[in-house]
């Protein structure tokens, strides 16, 4: 069993299956990253009620409470909502595949100054283009116009960015200094795991 595994594991990340392992992974990461945020979100409102409850609990009113005075249900789950942030993340894999492959490429040893430079390629050029794709695609999936779309990044780029400009360049220094490059888009996806699920509160609310 574990011979099978080993062989499976060399075939996803050999040369020839590593766009679609990075592709898969990144969908699958991003949809993930959405259902905790629901889960939060689902908790978050559940608790809500069950404070406003209480409350009419304490004051003999249990029985008057009514949709208005609990607040905001719990919501049903969502499937339509990961199925967009799925496909945000299937056509963000590409991307992000090719991008560290170019880096190595045009930028290769692990030299401080030569992972600085990776590092600042990344954040002024990668960061900022695979956000805006990200909530204008997301916009867009959601039945938003183009202007709708872009005026929602307006509105929530420098959030974004400046929380990324923040978490991202160590994680980028350990994934240029350590991890072999055919390991660099599943090493990023397991951070964007937790990243997704701040877009994915971030583009909800």
């Amino acid at each position: 069993m574990i011979g099978i595994i080993r062989h499976f594991t060399r075939r996803m990340f050999s040369p020839k299956y590593l766009l679609v392992t990075n592709t898969v992974s990144s969908g699958l990461l991003l949809s993930l990253g959405d259902v905790l945020q629901q889960c939060n979100e689902r908790r978050i409102a559940r608790k809500n009620v069950l404070l406003k409850v209480n409350a009419a609990s304490a004051t003999g009113t249990v029985d008057h409470i009514g949709s208005d005075n609990v607040g905001t249900p719990v919501p049903a789950f969502n499937w339509t909502r990961t199925g967009r942030m799925l496909t945000i993340g299937i056509l963000l894999g590409p991307l992000n595949h090719y991008w560290y492959l170019g880096l190595d490429r045009f930028l290769p040893g692990i030299k401080g100054r030569t992972i600085a430079k990776k590092i600042l390629l990344d954040e002024i050029i990668a960061s900022p283009v695979m956000t805006s794709i990200f909530f204008v695609g997301m916009g867009l999936l959601e039945g938003k116009t183009w202007a709708e779309s872009v005026n929602v990044l307006k509105k929530k780029f420098l959030t974004v960015y400046m929380v990324d400009i923040c978490v991202w360049p160590p994680v980028q220094a350990v994934n240029f200094f350590f991890v072999p490059p055919n390991l660099r888009v599943i090493y990023v996806n397991v951070f964007i795991l937790l990243w997704d699920v701040f877009l994915s509160f971030i583009n909800h609310n």
